[in-house]
């Protein structure tokens, strides 16, 4: 089978890379001329070297720590030994994954009036089944947040990720280390300038860089998942609680090579994953929150009252259904 899958991030040449050596004949296409250029923290939770190949130069650091703040007060101080995950040169892991499959860079594919697609508006892509793995681009606002960072020269511990969350804004921010210091941003359901005036209270060192993107927060996109034709943050596999969006792509890019390779349905498949019902509780509780009065009323009592075990384990989406229930109460009581 000719696959063409639009998109060269994580998901789109991770399915590439799943599917080399099989029946099926993979080309990517990506509009820019390199991957990885959408600005995120770079925080990839261990397990994905599982599955794709991580070189040592697009390793940054070792997460083995991380902390949370509660209207500026310390919550959670996790920390050990143990790896919790990586920060990852993004640019550099992506470059490494297009070097071992078939990708066309400053392509942009377009769909003319014949249903058919195009790239530049000239090459007829001939395929049996085209993915789309174009992440927040194809996403109608009403589907994404606001979330931005700026990079500075500020020596944030390399094993040490902090997050910030705030009793008025639903959304949280964030210091991840960075090749050149740290990375300070913030997202969530509020305006740009009343998150920067949020940020500004965190902001250390001096700024060289700020960049800015939308991320996914809705969960699956049951329409797309029905097609069987998307995959990754177009699909909407990000993690909404925490915007986690590299892993869950990956992995959905996982079921659909093998639901292509073993000629089963992605939908099924997919449907019936631990990886669904993680987001799918992500996605359920930020939509709980949204309708509610108070919305980060239950999420502050759950950040105070909870085993940090727990909130790390719903964090990254490895949370049981008992574990799960446990966690609520606490967010209730």
């Amino acid at each position: 089978m000719r696959v063409a899958v639009i998109g060269a991030g994580p998901a789109g040449l991770s399915l590439a890379y799943f599917l080399k050596g099989t029946k099926h004949e993979v080309t990517v296409y990506e509009t820019l001329d390199k991957p990885g250029l959408k600005p995120c923290a770079w925080g990839l939770i261990s397990g994905v070297e599982d599955l794709l190949p991580i070189s040592k130069e697009a390793i940054v650091s070792e997460i083995k720590g991380f902390r949370i703040f509660l209207d500026g007060r310390l919550v959670l101080d996790m920390r050990g030994d143990r790896k919790l995950g990586y920060i990852i040169n993004k640019p550099v892991f992506l470059q490494d994954l297009a070097e071992k499959v078939n990708v066309e860079f400053n392509s942009q594919v377009t769909r003319g009036k014949d249903g058919s697609f195009y790239v530049n508006n000239k090459q007829k892509i001939e395929a049996d089944k085209v993915i789309f793995a174009n992440g927040h681009y194809s996403l109608s606002k009403d589907y994404t947040i606001l979330a931005f960072q700026y990079i500075t020269d500020y020596a944030q511990d390399p094993e040490l990720v902090d997050f910030y969350f705030f009793n008025d804004l639903l959304g949280y921010a964030w210091i991840f280390p960075d090749p050149y210091g740290a990375k300070i941003g913030i997202g969530g359901w509020a305006s740009h300038d009343f998150m920067n005036e949020k940020l500004k209270g965190l902001l250390k060192g001096k700024v060289l860089n700020y960049q800015g993107a939308r991320v996914a927060d809705y969960g699956i996109l049951e329409d797309r998942l029905v097609s069987e034709n998307y995959i990754g943050e177009a699909l909407g596999t990000v993690f909404a609680l925490t915007g986690e969006g590299i892993r869950p792509s990956i992995l959905s890019a996982k079921i659909m090579a093998d639901s292509l390779i073993n000629n089963k349905s992605f939908y099924r498949e997919f449907k019936s994953s631990k990886l669904y019902w993680e987001l799918q509780v992500h996605a359920t509780m930020m939509k709980l929150a949204k309708r509610s009065p108070n919305p980060t009323a239950s999420l502050s009592r759950m950040l105070l009252n909870s085993d940090p075990n727990l909130v790390f384990k719903l964090a990254i989406g490895d949370i049981s259904k008992l574990e799960l229930v446990k966690l609520m109460g606490r967010a209730i009581l």
